[in-house]
């Protein structure tokens, strides 16, 4: 079926270094889910790996700036790379990545997440993943 979503009109689900507001939900595709991606000023994502999506970000507006590495990587063989408003950033399987705010306004982008092997069985809806991931955070502390 053919969607059409404002993007400021999506389901929050808000953490505690950023707000993903779901626009597509995988569940509705073969192998794809959108969000609109907020990280407030000073603020960043967690560092993080996805080992079975590739992301696809457009940034909206703000600036800020996105670490990328492979895991176990020093910290010389970090990549740092600027993100302004209008630019895409591309993000391969298995990169390790941390998104930061460097403005004074939200850094907003769309998330476009791929999974070129169709989702996941295991986590079929956005909503199966994001209980996953609270359940992942809890563990972690």
């Amino acid at each position: 079926m053919i969607q059409t979503k404002n993007i400021y009109k999506g389901i929050d689900y808000k953490w505690p270094t950023h707000t993903n507001s779901l626009l597509l939900d995988r569940k509705h595709a073969a192998g794809t889910e959108v969000f609109l991606t907020t990280i407030l000023p000073g603020k960043f994502t967690h560092s993080h790996v996805h080992k079975d999506n590739e992301q696809l970000y457009y940034v909206i507006e703000g600036a800020g700036s996105i670490v990328f590495f492979k895991k176990g990587a020093t910290e010389k063989s970090r990549k740092r790379v600027a993100v302004r408003k209008n630019e895409i950033v591309f993000i391969p399987i298995n990169i390790e990545h941390q998104v930061f705010c460097s403005g004074k306004r939200p850094l907003r982008y769309l998330t476009v997440d791929i999974f070129p092997k169709g989702k996941p069985k295991d986590e079929p809806t956005w909503a199966v993943h994001a209980k996953n991931l609270k359940r992942d955070t809890r563990k972690s502390r």
